[in-house]
């Protein structure tokens, strides 16, 4: 009976590996594409069917989405293809078939497909992917395509659902214990106003160690291009120093994921000059479950005052990746970097990156360290168990150069626990984090609310 087995594999894969292309008549190419398919006489018929698979994608990829191929061949091995392109289509303006305060212009500008442009079936997709990445909608079900025959258009329709964005948000921050206090923030976000896609952002800050306010506005697609003008403005304050800086730019989207932004602006005694990158690719905006987004800033600090400090390097980064791990479990991810160049100079401390609070090392105070170079990862597991709802257990490692009198680098860590819910309108977080060398007793509480609208 093995016997039997083995003889019965050897002649079916005999038969499979023995169908080579002898001859090869082709239909529906073009002259000058005929003679590179020479190259598969004498090639596996196996081959023949891969290559075919693959010019079929790279018509579809460029404008013949409604290309196919077929072929045959007999038990000579003389092999026929034939190729029907089609017409060549391009896109017309994505369409929104959810009722939508959002203009038409500007959800056909957001979805990044180019009217006029040939179509690619990959695009669709990635064009779903940065309508929900941008934060102003929801999808509710998959796109379709629709024929406009007399103009060889296709228009992509998606079901974008408007999201309620707008949000008032209150975070306050609070420990005892030696390095104890409170620290509170307000801020205020109005996304695509009137459905034209301008974001107006307004924070402030204060507590018993600094004080702070800042705003954005971004006006998107300046003159009818793909330019979008950005200005921004913050003050800053505490007990030794008071910092003000005023910024405007320019921001531009690339693709569907990718976006930078040049900006220069005027601070007390400086000039500072920014190039801003952002990549986003996450499947949803509230509590997503895999995707990943990464911001870089590289700026140059030109001070008008002092000569000796002609210029300040400032480099930081950062990032966030999800992954599913089960049904109910997915793991974030996160990285935060800085560095001031160059390292031999001493560095006025509104220069210095600030770091503690909610945003890095939850169990440390807003604005606990100053320093000018750092590195901080979280692994944060988040137990969703409960729908729009994340149980949280995270740790944060760090390293950081240490300010006078101390020298050299320095590490430390903060751990925890916490609560994020997303209810309708309402959203609340909870947070107990701590430090290394901390009482459990004396962590620190990090409670938010925010309002929808």
């Amino acid at each position: 009976m093995k016997q039997f087995f083995w003889t019965i594999l050897f002649f079916v894969t005999w038969a499979s590996a023995s169908c080579v292309v002898k001859s090869l008549a082709l239909e529906g190419f073009a002259p000058e594409v005929e003679k590179d398919w020479a190259s598969m006489v004498g090639e596996s018929c196996e081959d023949l069917e891969y290559r075919l698979q693959e010019m079929v994608d790279e018509l579809s990829e460029n404008g013949f989405p409604f290309a196919s191929v077929s072929h045959q061949v007999d038990s000579l091995g003389n092999a026929t293809v034939k190729l029907s392109r089609g017409s060549a289509w391009v896109w017309a303006d994505a369409e929104n078939v959810e009722v939508s305060k959002t203009q038409k212009q500007t959800f056909a500008r957001l979805s990044g497909l180019t009217s006029g442009g040939p179509v690619r079936l990959s695009d669709l997709e990635r064009a779903e992917r940065k309508l929900v990445n941008s934060g102003y909608f929801e999808s509710t079900a998959k796109p379709k395509l629709y024929r406009d025959p007399v103009r060889n258009r296709i228009v992509p329709a998606f079901s974008m659902r408007d999201l309620s964005i707008n949000s008032f948000e209150g975070l306050l921050s609070y420990a005892s214990g030696e390095d104890g206090g409170w620290a509170g923030n307000l801020n205020l976000s109005l996304y695509n106003m009137r459905g034209t896609g301008r974001d107006l952002h307004v924070s402030g800050e204060t507590g018993e160690w600094e004080r702070s306010i800042a705003a954005s506005y971004k006006e998107p697609w300046l003159f009818g291009t793909g330019w979008n003008g950005i200005v921004r403005g913050s003050f800053e304050e505490d007990s030794s120093y008071r910092s003000a800086l005023l910024e405007a730019g320019l921001s531009r989207s690339v693709g569907f994921y990718f976006e930078f932004a040049v900006l220069g602006g005027i601070g007390d005694d400086r000039w500072t000059y920014t190039l801003e990158t952002s990549f986003k690719n996450e499947d949803r905006i509230v509590l997503p479950r895999h995707g990943m987004s990464l911001n870089g800033t590289f700026r140059v600090i030109k001070d008008r005052t002092d000569s000796s400090h002609a210029f300040t390097t400032d480099l930081h980064a950062n990032g966030r990746f999800y992954t599913p791990l089960t049904e109910t479990f997915v793991l974030q991810f996160s990285f935060f970097v800085g560095t001031l160049l160059p390292t031999d100079r001493n560095f006025d401390r509104q220069d210095l990156f600030t770091l503690g609070g909610m945003e890095n090392l939850k169990g440390y105070r807003p604005g606990f360290f100053r320093t000018r170079a750092y590195g901080i990862t979280e692994l944060d597991l988040q137990w969703r168990v409960i729908e729009m709802t994340a149980f949280h257990l995270f740790l944060e490692p760090a390293l950081y150069r240490a300010q006078s009198p101390e020298h050299g680098w320095a590490d430390t860590y903060s751990y925890g626990i916490g609560i994020s819910q997303n209810r309708g309108y309402w959203n609340f977080s909870l947070y107990y984090a701590l430090h290394s060398g901390t009482d459990p007793l004396d962590g620190l509480l990090h409670f938010g609310v925010k309002a929808l609208f």
